[in-house]
């Protein structure tokens, strides 16, 4: 109830922010709010009326700032559908995309008045671009526009390309044809198809009369094409060469623009280049001034490139030691998300990329960039050895108590739920969920710790779960808990059990965001020796699992089911399923092959080059 107002406020402007904006009054007769403990969706856009995930809609007494920005977004989001997806709907599901594009750029505008302490552009570089290069850069990425023969495959083609490669676009669209004209073009768009079904192409036509721009070529790259370019760039004899590259060898080249910084060593000198590239020429070149000619360079200093931008070695090295000292917060952002890039491309060691985020951690005083470096924590510290991890392990916890900002003891303490496997750390955090010692968590908060440690203490297993459970007054948070803690038993006839029936009755599996939960804990890291053995059914199983789900729920199984793994056994098993099943449906596929990106990785799949 306390939360309801600043609820209302948000949605009131969001509503208000789209007629202004669309000139369009909001086109239908009530706008009611229903909020679903367990819904599948973090909300869906129903005619007149949102409903909501309980969890995604009402916060913890001590939400951190991503937290915050979420709902809003989401709030945003849902209410840009009402004239985006319900007014005017696509003509036909291969146009999905074209609701999700609309309700994801206008939610960055509107809730950017609605927190002026942050940073938006770095904001849109980690919700928007971050999440896109998460599938982009994997076997299974697609075009933003995808193919759909048949309507009982529509909910395979959702995925993080639509909801956030397609904002990123657009951006990039608004840019190439200016903002003023795009919203006349908007406007029309509207008025000619109210209450009706609109392709993407009759956006195309309508836009195409505000603007000289070559909106079709344009499309014809970032819409109907999957992938991204690999962008190098060179500084050699006072010269800078920027070359894009199409992965699959088709040639494309992607037309954007962008912001290349030279940093020189040891001072605050910065030369800056505005990038524009064409869909015409692969590589590009600049006269660089004589005092720049040996300066790091920093290639997407603005982020708003959109890319694979590899660097050489020398080229690594530098940017690591220069990035502490950046001062631009989105040029740090954006230097980040490209370094991160690099090591997912295996061009930093799990050591070289751990050591420089623990480095950099323990300074950060910006919410979103620590946030950030958190969660790029979880990758590396699987590979470490033991001895290195408990170190590691030992440090954070250090943190979780004296880091500045507290939304970043609290992320700290969530990541290390997880990855925490030394017995020290294992300790403090009995002893934190024992005593529910720290204020900034929350229940939902010690009911996740709780299955954790259930699984790393397993004769305790039992009393850890009762003790939660007696905890839990909400009745839809005790009707969650018991279906969900039921994977964090002991005894492995019983995660069998529970295994089969998730895999055999549609019934059982029927609450998707729980029964996600279930198969991460069945197949949890410190249980994959024993669980790998789940892989084979789960796949075979997928196809039905599409039949009887929703839209989401075949994309999230297979995270659930892979994303842990990355040992040489369960490769084999993946691969062994691809190879007997040459015929697979590529849709169905694809989220195979995003829910295995870790794996592939770490078993010497190049994903890069494709």
């Amino acid at each position: 109830m306390a939360q309801l107002p600043e609820i209302f406020r948000q949605v009131v402007y969001s509503l208000n922010w789209q007629e202004e904006f669309t000139g369009m009054p909001y086109p239908f007769a009530k706008y009611d709010l229903v909020i679903l403990p367990g819904f599948q969706f973090g909300g869906m856009e129903h005619t007149g009326a949102t409903f909501y995930n309980d969890n995604t809609i009402f916060l913890s007494e001590h939400p951190t700032l991503d937290e915050e920005l979420s709902r809003a977004q989401l709030i945003a989001h849902e209410t840009s559908h009402m004239w985006f997806g319900d007014c005017v709907t696509m003509d036909w599901f291969n146009d999905v995309w074209t609701k999700e594009v609309f309700a994801n750029y206008f939610a960055a505008a509107i809730t950017t008045p609605l927190f002026p302490q942050i940073n938006h552009e770095l904001n849109w570089i980690k919700t928007y671009a971050a999440s896109s290069l998460s599938e982009d850069r994997t076997l299974g990425g697609t075009a933003i526009r995808q193919e759909l023969d048949n309507m009982r495959n529509a909910g395979l083609i959702y995925n993080n390309i639509i909801y956030n490669k397609a904002p990123v676009m657009m951006k990039k669209l608004v840019e190439l044809m200016g903002e003023e004209a795009f919203q006349r073009g908007i406007r029309t768009y509207l008025k000619k198809f109210k209450y009706g079904n609109a392709t993407w192409e009759d956006l195309v036509t309508i836009l195409d009369q505000e603007t000289d721009a070559d909106l079709a070529a344009f499309s014809h790259v970032w819409v109907s094409q999957k992938g991204m370019p690999s962008i190098s760039i060179t500084l050699v004899n006072n010269k800078l060469t920027v070359s894009q590259q199409d992965p699959y060898g088709r040639g494309l080249l992607w037309p954007q623009s962008f912001r290349i910084a030279l940093k020189t060593e040891h001072t605050d000198s910065t030369f800056t280049l505005d990038v524009t590239l064409d869909s015409q020429h692969t590589d590009c070149s600049w006269d660089i001034p004589e005092e720049y000619a040996k300066a790091q360079i920093l290639p997407n200093a603005d982020g708003k490139g959109y890319g694979l931008f590899l660097l050489a070695p020398e080229q690594l090295a530098g940017v690591l030691q220069e990035w502490p000292d950046l001062q631009d917060a989105t040029m740090r952002f954006a230097t980040l998300s490209l370094l991160h890039e690099n090591y997912l491309a295996n061009r930093l060691t799990d050591k070289e990329w751990m050591d420089f985020l623990l480095e950099v951690l323990p300074k950060e005083n910006d919410a979103l960039t620590a946030s950030t470096l958190i969660g790029y924590l979880r990758e590396p510290l699987q590979y470490l050895d033991a001895t290195q991890k408990s170190e590691i392990e030992k440090s954070l916890w250090q943190l979780t108590r004296t880091h500045t900002l507290y939304s970043a003891r609290v992320q700290l303490l969530r990541q290390l739920f997880s990855a925490a496997t030394s017995q020290s750390v294992v300790d403090h955090l009995y002893n934190l969920w024992e005593n529910q010692s720290n204020e900034l968590l929350s229940i939902n908060d010690y009911t996740t710790l709780s299955y954790e440690l259930a699984i790393r203490m397993p004769r305790q297993s039992r009393l850890i779960v009762e003790t939660q459970r007696k905890r839990i007054e909400n009745p839809d948070r005790l009707r969650q808990f018991d279906f969900i803690s039921r994977a964090v038993s002991a005894d492995t006839a019983a995660m069998d059990s529970l295994f089969m029936q998730l895999i055999s009755d549609p019934q059982a599996r029927r609450i998707e965001p729980w029964t996600t939960s279930v198969l991460s804990l069945l197949n949890h890291p410190l249980r994959q020796e024993y669980s790998v053995k789940y892989i084979r059914p789960a796949l075979e199983a997928l196809e039905e699992v599409q039949r009887t789900g929703d839209i989401f729920f075949p994309g999230n199984w297979c995270r659930a089911v892979l994303g842990n793994y990355r040992s040489a056994q369960a490769f084999q098993e993946v691969q062994k399923f691809m190879n007997d099943n040459p015929s697979y449906l590529e849709l169905r596929k694809n989220k195979i092959l995003l829910g295995s990106f870790g794996l592939y990785r770490k078993n010497g799949v190049n994903l890069f080059g494709k």
